[in-house]
């Protein structure tokens, strides 16, 4: 068994804003399809706060950077988009399997994530199988 297989098996999720695995963080906190861990939260409370200390010309001002960043600046932030949505889609995968293993019928989820029965067996019939 490889090195890292145990540890492999401790990751339940990781932080939707770093990446980190519960297992490489004091505190991971659970939302409804993301997770935050306890360094993010430390991290967004100073952002915050030095927030509540800026003045709206330069909240402005941050703001239209960020609405006017180049084209290479969005191509770079793709990847970690792209890593995070593929979490989110094997998560999702997962708790689908998991309803459909206890009996779980396709009108209950379709119900659940408001799509038709067609739609909700299209979209995480294979995906719930793997």
């Amino acid at each position: 068994m490889p090195e890292n297989a145990a540890a492999n098996e401790d990751v339940i999720a990781f932080c939707s804003f770093c990446a980190k695995p519960n297992t490489a963080v004091t505190r991971l906190v659970a939302g409804p399809g993301v997770y935050i861990c306890n360094e993010c939260v430390e991290l967004s409370a100073v952002i915050v706060a030095e927030a509540a200390h800026t003045s709206a010309e330069e909240l402005s001002r941050r703001l239209s950077q960020h609405r006017d960043r180049c084209a290479e600046d969005v191509l770079a932030m793709l990847p970690a988009l792209v890593r995070s949505a593929d979490r989110v889609q094997s998560e999702l995968a997962g708790c689908i399997g998991w309803l459909r293993e206890r009996g779980t019928d396709w009108p209950t989820i379709a119900g659940a994530v408001g799509v038709s029965v067609d739609a909700a067996r299209q979209r995480f019939e294979a995906a719930s199988a793997q």
